[in-house]
């Protein structure tokens, strides 16, 4: 039986376990041709590097979760988001990546590499990548207290705004 709940704006039920908006790469590998994807990138489900012209112009991201409270929910809705990260940050998590000694390691600074429908003016957010652990994806703060996402973040969401992100799914290519 999936999880579902009254919506407090709509009074519709909302289904919201197992199925939240993942964005399978950061906004900037979406865009390049596949040509150059196969040329220019190196890329996993978790960590993905696009080669510049130079070591300068290279671009480095890591996949997590950005958690929303919802409202009368128990668990937490996640986006699944890449975050654009310096290439000292990029090695250091990857050098954690496996090991549990990555609970120890403090925020990490990156930028938000997704464009998010329903929060426009999201992609290069600047957000706070805490690692936890090497079974599970780091988990991302929004740090821009202007933005909608920190007050989503702080604030939590309704069932209604959960269900919103779902939508978005149907006008767009994750």
């Amino acid at each position: 039986m999936s999880d579902q709940i009254a919506c407090s704006e709509c009074g519709e039920l909302h289904t919201l376990d197992e199925v939240e908006l993942v964005f399978r790469r950061p906004d900037a590998v979406a865009a390049l041709s596949d040509a150059e994807r196969e040329a220019r990138c190196r890329e996993n489900d978790d960590l993905c590097a696009i080669w510049g012209d130079s070591d300068d112009s290279h671009r480095y991201f890591v996949r997590g979760l950005l958690p929303l409270m919802v409202t009368g929910r128990p668990l937490d809705y996640c986006l699944g988001v890449w975050m654009e990260v310096r290439r000292d940050v990029f090695d250091r998590i990857y050098a954690l990546w496996d090991s549990d000694s990555q609970l120890d390691e403090p925020p990490l600074d990156g930028l938000l590499a997704n464009d998010i429908p329903t929060r426009p003016g999201s992609l290069d957010l600047h957000g706070k990548i805490h690692l936890t652990g090497p079974e599970t994806r780091p988990e991302f703060m929004v740090a821009d207290a202007a933005a909608a996402l920190f007050a989503d973040q702080r604030d939590g969401i309704s069932a209604h705004q959960a269900d919103a992100f779902l939508k978005s799914l149907d006008r767009r290519s994750a």
